[in-house]
C-alpha cells in the first residue's frame, strides 16, 4: 500500500514539474528533417537563400515554458545563432528536400549563379508550453514573408505565408515543442511552394 502511495505521489510531482526546473534558459532547436518529406520539383533549379530579417520586437526569445504553480518560467532561445539563422536555416533545408539546389548568402548581391535569390522577413515566430493540472498545452506560430527574385528575367514574387499547431501531452519535455514548431515551419515554406510554380528557370505565380 505505501509503495502505491509513493508511485502516486511521484506521478503527481512529474506532472505539476515537467521535465526541468523553472527560471531556466532553455536552448531551442528547429529540424526540417524532423517533418514530412515536401513533393519534389519538376525542375531542380538553384536557390540561393539568404539570411531573413527579423522584424519582431523581442529578436532574443522565440518562445516561454509557463510551469504549472509556478510564477516564473523558461525563457526559449535559439540553440544555435540567431531567430533570423534558425528560421533561415529550416526554409533553406526544406528547399533542400524538396529537390532544389540550395546555397546559404549573406545578401542577395552574392547570389552568383542562382536562378532564384530567396530573401524574407519573419513577422512573428512564437512557441509556447502552459503547464495545466496533469497536462502541458503547446502551441507554435509564425509568420513569414517571403520573396523570390528572378535572376533571368528580374521578376518577383512575394508572398506572406503563416503556420501553427497546437497539442497537449501529459508530460511536457522542449523537444514536444520543438517538434511542433518545425511542423508549423514546415506548414509555412509547403504554403509557399503551393503559391508558385516552376517555370522559365524561375519562380512564377501559380494561376
Amino acid at each position: 500500500m505505501k509503495e502505491r502511495v509513493w508511485t502516486a505521489a511521484a506521478v503527481l510531482a512529474l506532472a505539476l514539474a515537467g521535465c526541468g526546473g523553472p527560471g531556466q534558459t532553455v536552448k531551442f532547436s528547429a529540424s526540417a528533417a524532423t517533418v514530412p518529406a515536401p513533393e519534389k520539383a519538376q525542375n531542380a533549379l538553384r536557390v540561393a537563400v539568404a539570411l531573413f530579417e527579423d522584424l519582431r520586437a523581442d529578436k532574443g526569445r522565440v518562445g516561454r515554458y509557463q510551469h504549472y504553480v509556478e510564477t516564473r518560467v523558461d525563457q526559449l532561445v535559439p540553440a544555435k545563432g540567431t531567430a533570423s539563422e534558425q528560421v533561415t536555416e529550416f526554409v533553406a533545408e526544406y528547399l533542400k528536400r524538396a529537390g532544389f539546389q540550395v546555397t546559404r548568402v549573406q545578401s542577395g548581391a552574392a547570389a552568383g549563379a542562382a536562378d532564384v535569390v530567396l530573401t524574407g522577413q519573419i513577422e512573428s515566430y512564437w512557441n509556447e508550453a502552459v503547464g495545466r493540472f496533469f497536462h502541458t498545452e503547446l502551441m507554435s506560430k509564425n509568420r513569414l514573408v517571403l520573396r523570390a527574385s528572378n535572376t533571368g528575367d528580374g521578376s518577383t514574387v512575394r508572398t506572406t505565408v503563416a503556420g501553427e499547431g497546437t497539442t497537449t501531452v501529459f508530460c511536457f519535455c522542449p523537444t514536444d515543442l520543438e517538434k511542433l514548431n518545425s511542423e508549423a515551419l514546415g506548414e509555412s515554406v509547403k504554403r509557399f511552394l503551393g503559391d508558385v510554380v516552376v517555370a522559365d528557370r524561375g519562380l512564377q505565380p501559380k494561376r
